[in-house]
């Protein structure tokens, strides 16, 4: 009896010893599938939260605390800048000339779009603009450009950029900026008319080949835009600025137009003006139209005005065409909506793409419709 007792015990510890060895693998087993299904699923957690933010829009603009030129520079991509640094390593003469009207428009007004106190610009249209009011020149930025062949002579002005026609002795184009602070200038008209002296005193036209030829030496730029600076209103004079124009024209409805584009000025904060005549595609053309003067100066036919508001809420531009009448007719009281159309317009009569910087999508929406109710609200 005590024999058998003794033999069982053993018996039964080595069973319960296998049963534990078994369970504790078991156990092993389980512990590893755990924690692999634990570290998988927190892998994945991580690799979501990892995607959700990688998708997260960059915000269109920074805070209200950053400045808008921190805003542009944010935006710019890499090669964008390299293209910027290649357009500076552009002639030397050209970069003298540009950090020269740089330097002579330090002292000039700046509008509210200017200083980054513009209206927010939210449409799509503006945002496709991308072009910063505090960074944007039109007189460096969206200079015309021509579709048909003209003799040019490009030349930057402290108020604004003349592209000179030595063929007929007139402009091409005439292009500034007006914005608010600038039309609050006074300073008296001095009437102080001159050869620009940029230009060669051959291709040049003369004040004595308008003298008694019966036409008016007409602005372009007009000096009430200008007169907010000495050197500004002062070159306005130039005779690379003018065209001869009919009295009753010049002082009648195109006179109109320029008080009514100081109006959008003030409404607006700032408004890019191209203008200038139309002048004739071939020498057939110009062969039968008159001239003045020794010089020969052209006399044009018509007259454009451009107009683009590109601040105010979703960019926007207008075109005019004008007869260049001298009869008394310019006094009765035709509305200027009488002479508005669309800037393809205006570029299909005169072979100029006038606002050639802007994105197309762009460019093609402002420049194949106007508003009237809009502009002459």
């Amino acid at each position: 009896m005590s024999k058998t007792n003794r033999k069982n015990p053993p018996k039964s510890s080595s069973k319960k010893s296998r049963k534990q060895a078994k369970s504790g693998k078991w156990l092993q087993v389980f512990a590893t599938i755990f924690l692999s299904m634990l570290v998988i699923c927190v892998a994945g957690y991580i690799v979501l939260n990892v995607r959700d933010v990688a998708r997260e829009p960059v915000p269109q603009s920074l805070s209200a605390g950053d400045s808008s030129a921190e805003s542009t520079a944010s935006r710019k991509s890499a090669p964008k800048q390299k293209k910027k640094s290649a357009r500076s390593k552009k002639s030397k003469k050209d970069s003298a000339a540009r950090q020269s009207t740089s330097a002579r428009q330090q002292s000039r007004p700046q509008s509210q779009a200017q200083s980054g106190q513009a209206r927010a610009t939210q449409s799509s249209g503006a945002q496709l603009i991308s072009l910063s009011p505090t960074e944007l020149r039109p007189e460096r930025d969206l200079l015309p450009r021509f579709m048909h062949e003209y003799r040019s002579q490009v030349i930057r002005h402290t108020g604004y950029v003349v592209s000179y026609n030595a063929d007929y002795k007139v402009p091409n184009w005439v292009l500034y900026e007006l914005n608010y602070a600038e039309t609050l200038g006074n300073m008296p008209r001095n009437n102080c008319f001159d050869v620009d002296p940029e230009v060669p005193e051959r291709e040049m036209a003369q004040l004595t080949d308008y003298r008694n030829s019966g036409y008016d030496r007409g602005h372009m730029a007009p000096n009430a835009d200008l007169n907010w600076d000495r050197q500004a209103q002062d070159e306005c004079f130039y005779l690379s600025n003018m065209c001869p124009q009919g009295h009753d024209f010049n002082a009648g409805i195109w006179l109109d137009l320029e008080s009514q584009v100081r109006e959008w000025a003030e409404r607006d904060s700032a408004i890019t003006i191209v203008c200038g005549p139309v002048l004739p595609r071939t020498a057939q053309q110009a062969s039968r139209m008159k001239k003045i003067g020794k010089g020969r100066v052209l006399v044009p036919e018509y007259f454009y005005k451009v107009l683009l508001v590109p601040f105010d809420g979703e960019p926007r531009a207008i075109g005019f065409i004008m007869p260049n009448h001298n009869e008394k007719v310019g006094r009765r009281n035709r509305p200027l909506s009488d002479y508005a159309v669309t800037v393809d317009s205006v570029e299909s009569l005169t072979g100029i793409d006038f606002f050639p910087a802007l994105p197309d999508r762009v460019e093609n929406k402002i420049e194949s419709s106007y508003n009237l109710n809009i502009w002459f609200e």
